[in-house]
């Protein structure tokens, strides 16, 4: 007996028929010196010809860009989902913006990813936040100002610091102190340096404070700034440098009265200046520094006048 004859039917060959489909734009989020990106929407490619194989499964997202430090990977090809990665870390300080094309491919008719179609191309947009890495640093290795006795100021100097990160929230400085204790000096928080109570040169002559700053992320400055301030005496015209008593002993030769004396004009133009000076001893010629604008020394009379005009 004869078996019926087998009836062979051609083989359907699976086809690719649609391209993946991914959104159009994506904005990212990274923080410097981490690797993964976090993603709006998240990085999802699907594919019309799923569930076939290969067809309808994604196998890879290509960034076109090569100057962007990114990558993308494939968590799960049936899924789609994918996941955008730093190739190395990001520095904000260096660059604060990425803008690069991402396009999905799926893995074809078979394996090798043959007769493969891609997506669209969509826009990526990646933004580096920034993290506090650096502290604030003094233009200045130190400060030095002047001021005269006797006043108050609303700003004898201004210190100024400044930070190498790149956001205004760690770049910027929101702070400063005065970290020298006891001291008659406050400052505000631009740097300004101010006085709160009248100085007297009598009292101290020169002041050194201390003075840092912190960033608005408050990272303070890893050192403070030295500041000198100098207390200048309240400037009188006349003679100036000269010894209210001298004594003197009969038989020991000359003697110069005032080798210090220097007349003070206090910068402005002098008028009139008159000093008199009493001798209780009369024996010896009295001699005045020949560098005044006018004298006469005369024991004889008793009294050396001084004049200048």
């Amino acid at each position: 007996m004869l078996s019926p004859p087998l009836t062979l039917l051609p083989s359907v060959p699976a086809v690719n028929k649609h391209k993946p489909w991914i959104e159009t734009s994506y904005h990212g989020v990274i923080t410097e010196n981490t690797d993964v990106v976090l993603l709006d929407p998240p990085l999802v490619a699907l594919d019309k010809d799923a569930p076939i194989p290969y067809a309808g499964e994604i196998c890879a997202f290509n960034i076109h860009g090569l100057e962007a430090p990114f990558e993308a990977v494939v968590l799960n090809g049936t899924s789609g989902e994918g996941q955008l990665r730093a190739r190395g870390l990001v520095d904000c300080e260096l660059q604060k913006e990425y803008t690069f094309i991402i396009q999905a491919h799926d893995c074809g008719s078979g394996p090798g990813g043959t007769e493969g179609k891609k997506s669209h191309k969509a826009v990526v947009h990646i933004q580096v936040n920034d993290v506090n890495e650096f502290a604030p640093v003094f233009r200045e290795p130190q400060y030095r100002a002047a001021v005269t006795e006797g006043k108050i100021y609303d700003s004898i100097l201004q210190v100024e610091a400044t930070d190498q990160d790149c956001s205004p929230q760690y770049s910027q400085i929101c702070n400063y102190q005065i970290t020298t204790t006891s001291t008659p000096f406050a400052i505000d928080r631009n740097g300004n340096i101010r006085n709160t109570e009248k100085l007297s040169y009598d009292h101290q002559q020169q002041y050194e404070i201390l003075v840092t700053a912190w960033d608005c992320g408050q990272k303070r400055a890893l050192h403070s700034v030295p500041v000198r301030i100098d207390v200048k005496p309240v400037c009188k015209p006349g003679w100036q440098g000269w010894n209210k008593r001298v004594d003197y002993e009969p038989g020991t030769g000359s003697k110069q009265l005032f080798p210090k004396m220097h007349l003070e004009t206090c910068g402005g133009p002098l008028s009139s200046v008159r000093t008199t000076v009493d001798c209780s001893c009369c024996r010896f010629t009295c001699s005045i520094a020949s560098d005044l604008s006018e004298h006469a020394a005369s024991c004889g009379e008793q009294i050396i006048y001084m004049s200048a005009y």
